[in-house]
């Protein structure tokens, strides 16, 4: 088996085995199907980008913008796609653009920080771009697809762009 390129987790894009709890205190890695396995890889994603982008999140719901089709509605199309996606690179469902590795980005230390610029900066892009194109432009729909493609391309183009921060990092 060949070593994962820096910055990336191919073991779970090549496992069906994720970790369980049994409720007595103690975990174990357990086989999975495919339901199980989509399902514990949208937790992980939902929870690794929420908690990387809640200060846009936070920002956007408590900017009191209450539009049908305002930055509301685009940051939840974004986000919601964004953990979507994450949780079908993270479970090797589809490689991630730019890279032919499955599997999504390690917990590695350095590359914390970059989750939370890119996460925010992706999920402020899509809301409040959103929001422009609903209002300035008046086209409500082309502002929910907006954040969709944000969303997609965001989180597709991110592994690759772990790798090249862990290269750089390394040396």
């Amino acid at each position: 088996m060949t070593e994962p390129p820096p910055g990336r987790a191919t073991e779970t894009a090549e496992s069906r085995q994720r970790w369980g709890w049994s409720g007595h205190g103690e975990g174990a890695k357990v086989e999975k199907d495919a339901m199980g396995l989509f399902l514990d890889d949208v937790a992980y994603a939902f929870a690794e980008i929420s908690v990387s982008a809640l200060p846009v999140i936070l920002a956007v719901y408590l900017a009191g913008d209450i539009r049908v089709f305002g930055a509301r509605t685009a940051t939840l199309v974004a986000w919601l796609t964004m953990v979507v996606v994450a949780a079908v690179i993270r479970g090797g469902w589809v490689t991630p653009l730019g890279s032919d590795v499955p599997g999504w980005v390690t917990l590695a230390p350095s590359l914390v920080l970059l989750r939370f610029v890119y996460f925010n900066a992706a999920l402020a892009l899509a809301g409040y771009g959103g929001a422009a194109i609903s209002g300035e432009l008046g086209l409500p729909l082309e502002s929910v697809l907006f954040a969709f493609v944000v969303g997609v391309l965001s989180v597709a183009l991110f592994p690759r762009l772990a790798e090249d921060v862990s290269r750089r990092h390394a040396s």
